[in-house]
């Protein structure tokens, strides 16, 4: 009886430490994912100025702001404070040289792991970045 309890009770940990870390995988997946995405739109569109409108696309999927935004969290609770637009122009030898960097920063990963049930900020980025064609 003793040993089934042992037995349950390691499985049962291993059984929630595998779920915890499939949640964890697949936030951070998605979180790329939304990152690629928002850059490749940066890509085709005209740069506005200060990176708005791709971060409206990695928290709510469009590019103009929701009238509600700052009541509500964005995608898997990133908030603009989290996302680093930069842009860097071209050089006049080289005006392919431009650069469009879009990056997901202290982002707070949750666990549901009842002895863990806390969050923690990654300190590795979600970073993506390419080269802008010259328009």
């Amino acid at each position: 009886m003793v040993e089934s309890a042992l037995v349950l009770l390691l499985f049962l940990s291993t059984l929630i430490a595998v779920l915890d870390f499939s949640q964890l995988l697949f936030t951070q997946q998605m979180v790329v994912e939304r990152t690629r995405s928002a850059l490749r739109w940066g890509m085709i569109h005209a740069w506005d100025g200060s990176g708005d409108s791709i971060a409206n696309i990695i928290l709510f999927n469009q590019s103009t702001a929701r009238p509600d935004a700052a009541f509500v969290s964005g995608f898997m609770g990133l908030k603009r404070a989290n996302i680093s637009v930069t842009y860097t122009e071209g050089t006049v030898a080289n005006p392919n040289d431009a650069r469009l960097r879009v990056a997901i920063v202290d982002y707070q990963y949750r666990f549901i792991t009842p002895y863990l049930a806390k969050s923690f900020a990654n300190n590795n980025a979600v970073v993506q970045s390419a080269p802008m064609l010259y328009r």
